[in-house]
């Protein structure tokens, strides 16, 4: 199993933040778990706005497409900025939105079969239970599997920290990533089945 990890920060990739720490946390227990993973840094990249799924040369979409198309798992990790996720966590949603009406293999939405997370570093701000209440319903609707409590919320700054001293947000992360990996199982092995339609009787 893959797993990609989108940083939705709006600081550049060199900076430490909270977010990156929560996101650190998740990658570890990734690696354990023999999960191989891809970390993306979003605001590294320049990424056009709008829900479509077109692009054009200046775009640097296609490439992280590519690495959500090949995972298993998608986990976004995003601060609050003025009560809500991070504008670079609404522009990939939004993204992903242009390819709703796409399908894979078996005729099913194009991100059936892959399972959804969320980390949301709040930094006191507030607004951060809003904003997994969120990306849960919109990745639910573009088909992605949204396991129980899969995310986690820091309603704390942390950048003074090296590490994750708070137990119940550690705990948190556990859960959330633990519960990710076993749906993934779940579906690798027990995929969601194709409902075809019911033939008319005369």
């Amino acid at each position: 199993m893959n797993a990609v990890l989108l940083n939705c920060s709006l600081e550049k990739g060199s900076k430490e933040t909270d977010t990156e720490k929560l996101l650190q946390a998740s990658a570890i227990l990734f690696q354990k778990e023999k999960i191989d993973i891809q970390r993306i840094h979003l605001r590294d990249f320049h990424i056009n706005f709008g829900i479509t799924s077109t692009v054009d040369s200046n775009d640097d979409w296609p490439f992280i497409f590519e690495k959500i198309l090949e995972a298993d798992i998608v986990l976004f990790a995003t601060p609050i900025a003025m009560g809500d996720k991070s504008s670079i966590a609404s522009l990939i949603l939004e993204r992903l939105q242009g390819y709703h009406h796409m399908k894979n293999r078996r005729g099913q939405g194009l991100f059936y079969n892959k399972v959804g997370g969320v980390i949301v570093a709040d930094g006191g701000d507030g607004g951060a239970r809003l904003a997994a209440q969120s990306i849960h319903y919109r990745l639910s609707m573009l088909g992605f599997t949204m396991p129980p409590e899969s995310s986690a919320i820091c309603t704390e700054p942390l950048v003074n920290s090296s590490e994750i001293t708070t137990e119940e947000v550690h705990e948190q992360v556990v859960k959330m990533t633990y519960n990710v990996i076993h749906f993934s199982e779940l579906l690798t092995f027990n995929p969601i089945p194709v409902n075809e339609p019911e033939a008319e009787t005369s």
